[in-house]
């Protein structure tokens, strides 16, 4: 039955989410699980820790598995965009819950039912039949004993008999079902006019008085933030990589890991073909390693005996130093640099930061000056005031207009008649799917939603919408009528999307919402921030 259960939920999202480790892991990379990890907790789940190794080998998994599907497209900004640290403390807080509420809900998984899905395994067998030369080795390659992968696999089926036992009363309706067919093929024209600022930012002429009270009103447009300089030292990977001594035993587990990376067509490239591109990535790994090295010990030296300077001159590092900037707009060094304006607003002046991380490499930095943020006088920023109030009050007036056509539309004059009175271009869209842009128009996120509002006996939306800076008007013209006959073809198949987004929703709001219980209780707690890790 456990076996069944394995094979139905082979391609589900929880599975991923939470042992994708398996999957990935075992079956694709060989990657190594191991290392000589600091033991440190990251969170406490009923005084149980979750601690950093698993982290950090959560994290690793996932950067594997992104490095196989992306190859050299998986950039450091992509490393960024995808957020990996947030993904892996999810899927390690998620894990822990999911098993923390299965015992509670009286799950078990016996010894035999784990035996059993591990010599199920198709990766540990030879001809269809479980080989314990390749499961012993394939954890050997892993550093992992197989008390450990035995605890993992019975994570694994407690996780899909929590699973099912959610989505067991997912139902869909019939509703829902011709609801959702009628959004993905029904169409609409729509008859619209625009009322641009620009049309009417002539007749705004404002006052010294006016500008008096548009800055006041408006402080935080004209306010100079907090401004600071700052000198600090630098501790680029680049310069440390030289130093990398780099093992053929590491370079043949890097080629193992990555080897997605390494393609020609449909053929493999073998390791000697590879092995300088190896060996020049290794030691950028190696000198983010050797520079984060560096730094601690600097900092360090640095808290404790106060000589930034000293220190400097000692180890023949060059001070570096910034001009006046603002709080909110860091040097570019520093941009890829977390939090780095909390980071330097906390701090006094002379004192210094912890080691801060940028793409590149490591960075200590010491306050040197502060200058409090101020408002310049009317005289010095006339031209700019004058230019966003007049902005700002032709919006204001385009607006009003807008509102006030749309009032008169909904009491029953003709679109026809207003435009032509105010001599505005009525624009037909033509048939087109609402939940995108307007054909002719563009998009914005409340025009889309009111869109699916429309109907013959409510053709006008309650409001007017910003459309590239434009206020638009638009009146329904014609819907398209649902095919009651494709429907009937396609029906079968968005009842099995709509029941598995459905099911997939429910597992998502359970863990969220059993997470959420358990931090209230204080059951769950977290004991270190995510930029730490």
């Amino acid at each position: 039955m456990l076996l069944n259960l394995m094979r139905k939920h082979a391609r589900n999202w929880l599975m991923k989410i939470i042992l994708g480790i398996i999957v990935v892991v075992f079956i694709f990379y060989f990657g190594s699980m191991g290392g000589s990890q600091r033991a440190e907790r990251i969170a406490m789940i009923d005084g149980k820790p979750i601690v950093y190794v698993d982290f950090q080998r959560e994290y690793q998994n996932l950067l594997d598995m992104y490095r196989q599907r992306l190859g050299r497209e998986l950039t450091e900004e992509v490393i960024k965009t995808l957020n990996l640290k947030q993904q892996a403390l999810d899927n390690l807080i998620n894990q822990s819950v999911i098993v923390k509420k299965a015992e509670e809900m009286k799950i078990r998984v016996t010894d035999e039912d784990v035996k059993a899905a591990i010599l199920a395994y198709p990766a540990f067998q030879r001809n269809g039949v479980f080989d314990e030369r390749i499961y012993q080795q394939t954890l050997r390659t892993n550093k992992m004993s197989p008390e450990e992968f035995e605890d993992l696999q019975k994570k694994m089926l407690i996780t899909l008999k929590v699973e099912d036992l959610i989505q067991e009363g997912v139902r869909v309706s019939e509703r829902e079902i011709h609801d959702l067919y009628v959004m993905q093929n029904e169409k609409i024209n729509v008859h619209f006019v625009q009322i641009s600022p620009q049309a009417v930012i002539a007749r705004v002429k404002p006052d010294p008085a006016d500008l008096e009270a548009f800055v006041k009103a408006h402080e935080g447009l004209f306010r100079v933030p907090e401004q600071v300089q700052l000198k600090y030292l630098k501790f680029m990977a680049v310069d440390y990589a030289p130093n990398a001594q780099i093992s053929d035993a590491e370079i043949s587990d890097y080629y193992e890991r990555n080897k997605g990376q390494w393609k020609k067509g449909d053929t493999t490239q073998p390791l000697d073909e590879v092995r300088e591109r190896i060996i020049v990535a290794l030691k950028q790994i190696s000198g983010m390693s050797l520079a984060s090295d560096e730094a601690k010990k600097a900092h360090d030296t640095i808290y404790q005996e106060e000589n930034f300077d000293a220190y400097a001159a000692q180890k023949k590092l060059v001070v570096h130093r910034t001009g006046l900037f603002r709080i909110n707009d860091a040097p570019p060094e520093f941009k890829s640099i977390a939090d780095f304006s909390k980071i330097v607003s906390g701090l006094e002046p002379k004192e210094m930061s912890r080691v801060l991380q940028g793409e590149k490499g490591y960075y200590l930095v010491q306050l040197e000056t502060r200058k409090a943020p101020y408002l310049p006088s009317l005289k010095e920023i006339e031209a700019d005031a004058e230019m966003q109030y007049r902005e700002t009050e032709a919006k204001r007036l385009a607006k009003k207009e807008a509102d006030e056509l749309l009032a008169r539309l909904k009491k029953g004059e003709t679109l026809s008649a207003v435009a032509g009175e105010k001599g505005l271009k009525i624009t037909e869209s033509g048939l087109f799917q609402p939940g995108g842009a307007v054909p002719k128009l563009g998009s914005s996120p409340e025009l889309t939603e009111a869109l699916f509002q429309l109907s013959e006996k409510k053709p006008y939306p309650e409001q007017t919408y910003a459309v590239d800076g434009n206020y638009v008007i638009l009146r329904l013209q014609e819907k398209s009528k649902a095919d009651e006959k494709e429907f009937a073809a396609q029906k079968a198949a968005i009842t099995n999307y709509l029941t598995r987004s459905k099911k997939t929703e429910a597992i998502k709001a359970w863990i969220e919402g059993s997470k959420a219980a358990l931090i209230k209780e204080g059951r769950l707690i977290f004991t270190r921030d995510l930029k730490d890790l």
